[in-house]
């Protein structure tokens, strides 16, 4: 009897231990047990859930996030830069994150490496830094219960450094918390040597309306933004019987085989990196019905292998949307307080805009909002915010910076940076809007920079920049210092001045230019940081040549004026270009000869057809007569001939030697150039030759393999 009891007792110890052991195990201390927290629950089966972004960067097991990595590709940038992402931190669950740490650790450098310093680097915010180095526990709070001292996320800025040499470089940052799923997540940081990504621009070619029997013709730019040559392999064209793609010179009418298989390419078209090509949709309509079709390109961009779509419209009714800014820029804000940027969304298209979201991209900076104040509802699928054609909504963008932002090495400020997502019934579907800001101590002005010409333009183009939105939270703007970064061999400056608010810029040369603008409000305080625009200048022609040239004797290159600087010319010769023969190689030179050279003295000669509808001829869209240059030369429909191309040094002003380049871009492609050729005044630079249908370009060289120089080239039927 005395047995039974004592079994009896000793099986209600064991149940209540277990029951203790289990209400201390289960139960919700409000944020980590004693050490309190920043606000949880006080239920019980709670516990914090750790979710890592961008959302693809780890797998799950369960709830567990398993093979965390993050790669780099090392080619989008030069030797000695840096490029910066943002992993955060979040928590999915129902009690406050404890963060015990985050550490970047297993550093490897591969076999050839060279360098002074790891090649990785993290940057954490200052409240989470100045936390763990004073003994004290951050929290990151459950979705919606955030706080300025608990936080909803916690953001690891990664930087990687671009290294001399090519080896390959690990390192894991380990995120140690209290997390039920995943108390340790290990991110395994990792680079690449480049590839390719392939842009196209329109994503969308809209025709409008056509009438019967008229033909128009729409670019679309294929641009590399990646690091390794793009390669185009092929493409499927399906659609309205009226569309007819032209790629390099050749007409691929829509048919059963353009939509499938499609068509592939002989020999792959190869766009290096940062560079682009174009290929033509024609519209010719039989009638007024609306035409629609679908462009599929192939390429070998890793990140598009079901290939890259455009959508292609005519003669029909379709929305469109627009936005301004196109960037939303806050320039740095005093921490703690609530800044606004008004976003305007228009419909810009034939048929009302419906709007069914608004939103801030998952992995943006957590200071992002959206204020939904200036409309009645805010949008949904099931109610979407109808916009009429013409017409536009507002919707404010919040910025409400929760500590002073970071700087780099170099002193400057560590952006918040992300965007904000517009759901809509247009070909863009899911709108995406740029954000970017700062916390700052004391606020500065903001810079902002817009451009009447947009964000791609051809040569020639003179932009209008307008930096008078910048602003000033306690005063007005004073100054205004413009900036820019031009292709090698473009000498354009800002008229009137670099100081002026809204000047103009000439774009001369192919290639980026990025432009930027810091402002100075009345106490002489400049923005926090400058802002940026890009223009991205491409030749829309089959043969694009360009002459630039340097005159070391001439100390202002960008002034103009009578004999203000070196006179250079670019020649561009027909096969039947005839005169006499100065070079002494037995055959007529052609420089000179009127109509069959077109240079400035025969700018725009008429070779091909008689029918000025027809865009066959050449044409010199600019002749500089006083330094630097560039001089273009453009066709758009060659012949099945080999043309030529020379450059005559007209006359030195007494500057003395100039050196030029020559660059020659087949379908805004950059297949040729020669750069700093030591020219004399008069002298003849034959250059190379152009054969077409080819494309190929031959330079050309004399009997002992030099560039091929005529000195002191007159002709006498021309100089007199």
């Amino acid at each position: 009897m005395r047995l039974e009891r004592f079994a009896g007792m000793l099986r209600w110890v064991v149940v209540l231990g277990l029951g203790g052991l289990l209400s201390v195990a289960c139960g919700d201390d409000g944020g980590g047990g004693d050490d309190g927290g920043g606000g949880g629950g006080t239920g019980t089966g709670r516990y914090p859930v750790i979710e890592m972004l961008p959302a693809d960067m780890c797998q799950k097991s369960g709830d567990a996030l398993t093979n965390c990595k993050y790669q780099f590709d090392q080619g989008q940038v030069l030797v000695g830069e840096e490029i910066k992402t943002t992993l955060t931190i979040k928590n999915s669950g129902e009690r406050d994150l404890w963060v015990k740490g985050v550490a970047l650790e297993n550093y490897q450098a591969g076999v050839g490496a060279e360098e002074e310093q790891p090649a990785y680097r993290i940057e954490l915010p200052p409240n989470f830094t100045t936390a763990l180095d004073g003994g004290s526990k951050f929290y990151v709070a459950q979705a919606g219960k955030g706080t300025a001292e608990t936080p909803e996320a916690l953001d690891i800025r990664v930087v990687f450094t671009r290294p001399a040499d090519e080896a390959d470089r690990t390192a894991d940052i380990v995120v140690t918390s209290d997390a039920s799923n995943s108390p340790t997540v290990k991110i395994r940081l990792s680079t690449a040597q480049g590839f390719p990504k392939i842009q196209v621009a329109p994503e969308w070619v809209d025709f409008a309306q056509v009438g019967m029997g008229e033909t128009t013709e729409k670019k679309v730019n294929i641009l590399n933004t990646g690091a390794a040559d793009l390669a185009l392999s092929g493409f499927r064209l399906s659609g309205s019987e009226y569309y007819t793609l032209v790629v390099q010179g050749t007409d691929y009418p829509v048919s059963s085989a353009t939509a499938d298989p499609g068509v592939s390419f002989e020999e792959p078209i190869v766009i290096a990196p940062g560079n682009a090509t174009f290929i033509k949709v024609r519209f010719e309509p039989k009638d007024d019905k609306p035409a629609t079709a679908k462009l599929i390109l192939y390429s070998n961009d890793p990140g598009a292998v079901d290939g890259t779509e455009v959508k292609i419209t005519g003669n029909e009714s379709v929305p469109c949307i627009a936005v301004n800014p196109s960037k939303v820029n806050f320039g740095g804000k005093k921490y703690g307080e609530k800044a606004i940027v008004p976003l305007e969304i228009s419909a810009c298209g034939e048929a009302p805009l419906e709007v069914y979201a608004i939103y801030i991209k998952e992995g943006s900076s957590p200071d992002f909002d959206v204020d939904f104040s200036t409309i009645e509802v805010p949008p949904s699928k099931e109610t979407p915010v109808v916009v009429p054609i013409g017409a536009s909504v507002l919707v404010n963008v919040v910025f409400v910076p929760d500590a002073p932002n970071p700087v780099n090495e170099d002193g400057t400020l560590i952006l918040d940076t992300g965007s904000l997502i517009v759901e809509n019934n247009s070909f863009d579907k899911e709108k995406e809007v740029p954000i970017s800001g700062a916390g700052v101590e004391i606020e500065c002005p903001t810079a902002i920079i817009k451009c009447a010409e947009g964000e791609e333009v051809i040569p020639q183009t003179v932009l209008h920049l307008f930096g008078d939105e910048s602003y000033a939270s306690n005063g007005t703007i004073q100054k205004w210092e413009w900036d820019v970064d031009q292709p090698a061999g473009s000498a354009s400056v800002f008229v009137p001045s670099y100081t002026f608010p809204n000047p103009t810029f000439e774009a001369n040369v192919a290639g980026v230019y990025t432009f930027y603008l810091t402002v100075y409000d009345q106490t002489n305080t400049p923005s926090c940081f400058p802002a940026t625009y890009e223009v991205v200048v491409i030749p829309d022609e089959a043969i694009h040549i360009e002459l630039l040239w340097h005159t070391p004797e001439d100390q202002d290159e960008t002034d103009t004026g009578p004999e203000a600087g070196s006179d250079v010319d670019l020649h561009f010769l027909h096969p039947w270009a005839a005169g006499p023969d100065l070079d002494g190689d037995g055959a007529p030179d052609g420089y000179f000869d009127i109509p069959f050279d077109a240079f400035w003295f025969n700018a725009h000669p008429n070779w091909g057809s008689y029918d000025p509808a027809i865009n066959d001829d050449p044409g010199l869209d600019r002749d500089d007569t006083d330094g630097a240059g560039p001089e273009n030369i453009n066709l758009d429909i060659p012949e099945n001939v080999v043309y030529r191309v020379g450059v005559h040094y007209w006359n030195d002003h007494g500057y003395g030697a100039a050196y030029a380049t020559v660059r020659v871009y087949i379908y805004a492609q950059l297949v040729f150039e020669v750069t700093d050729v030591m020219l004399v005044d008069s002298d003849l630079w034959e250059v190379c030759t152009v054969e077409w249908p080819s494309g190929k370009v031959q330079v050309i060289t004399d009997e002992a393999g030099q560039y091929k120089i005529v000195p002191d080239y007159h002709n006498p039927y021309f100089f007199q």
